[in-house]
C-alpha cells in the first residue's frame, strides 16, 4: 500500500530481536512497541504485579516475562496507529535517519507524531462490561486487576477481553488502486458522477479514508468480474 516504504515483514538487519530495524515501517514498529511496552509496565506496576513471573515467556529475574505477555495481547493497537499514521500521508523517507550500521531511526517529527497518535487510540472507547463503552487503556488496567484478584484468589475465574476492533471503512488496497486508475471512460460506463470520482481520488491522493457507497461500491465490483 506504501511502495515507498518497501515493507515486506517484520525483520532486522540481525534476525534477532527487532531493535535494528532495516526499513521505515519496522522502525514505526519498533518505537511503537517500545512506546506500548512502556504503557504495560506502569499499568503493571499500579496494580502491583511482579514483572518477572510471565505465563508465556520464560520467567528470568532480568526481564519482564509479564509485560511481554500482555503486550502481546495489545500489539495490535501500535499496529494500527502505524497505519492510521501512513495514511495521513505527511511522513516520507526523509524524515528517517539511517546510521553507520545502516540501521533504521525515527526523526524528532515522526517520533513525535507517532507518540500522538498512540495515545489517541489509547483513549479509543470500546463497548466492555455492562454494555458501556471505555477507553482502551482503563480496560487494559481493569483486566490486570481481574488477573491480580485471580492470582490471590479474590476471583474463581478470569478472562482477560479483548475488545472486537471495528473499522468503519470499506475502501481496500484493492479497491483504492481501481478507483485512483479509473478512466473518464470507465466512470461514464458505470455511470459514476465526475464530481464523485474527482472527490474520492483526490481525498486518497491526500492520504485521506473515503467512504464508498454501496450503490458505487457494487458498480465498481460488477465491472471487476466482467474483467475475470
Amino acid at each position: 500500500m506504501y511502495p515507498e516504504f518497501n515493507f515486506t515483514g517484520r525483520k532486522n538487519k540481525t534476525n534477532s530481536r527487532n531493535y535494528n530495524a532495516s526499513d521505515e515501517i519496522n522502525a514505526l514498529l519498533n518505537y511503537g512497541y517500545v512506546i506500548l511496552e512502556s504503557e504495560i509496565r506502569k499499568a503493571i506496576n499500579s496494580i502491583g504485579l511482579d514483572y518477572s513471573i510471565g505465563f508465556l515467556h520464560e520467567i528470568n529475574q532480568s526481564h519482564t516475562p509479564l509485560v511481554y505477555d500482555i503486550q502481546e495481547l495489545s500489539r495490535w493497537l501500535v499496529d494500527l496507529s502505524v497505519i492510521q499514521l501512513l495514511e495521513d500521508n505527511k511522513i516520507k523517507k526523509t524524515n528517517f535517519i539511517v546510521t553507520e550500521n545502516y540501521h533504521v531511526r525515527l526523526d524528532e517529527y515522526v517520533a513525535k507524531s507517532l507518540i500522538e497518535k498512540i495515545n489517541s487510540d489509547f483513549n479509543l472507547r470500546f463497548k466492555y462490561k455492562n454494555n458501556k463503552h471505555y477507553s482502551y487503556q482503563v480496560i487494559l488496567q481493569d483486566n490486570l486487576q481481574q488477573l491480580s484478584n485471580f492470582i490471590v484468589d479474590k476471583n474463581t475465574e478470569f478472562d482477560f477481553i479483548i475488545p472486537k476492533i471495528k473499522l468503519n471503512r470499506n475502501d481496500d488496497v484493492e479497491l483504492r488502486e481501481k478507483i485512483l486508475k479509473m478512466s473518464s471512460n470507465e466512470r461514464k460506463r458505470l455511470g459514476i458522477n465526475k464530481s464523485t470520482l474527482w472527490y474520492m481520488k483526490n481525498n486518497m491522493k491526500e492520504g485521506k479514508s473515503i467512504t464508498v457507497y454501496d450503490k458505487i461500491l457494487s458498480k465498481i465490483q460488477s465491472m471487476q468480474k466482467e474483467m475475470i
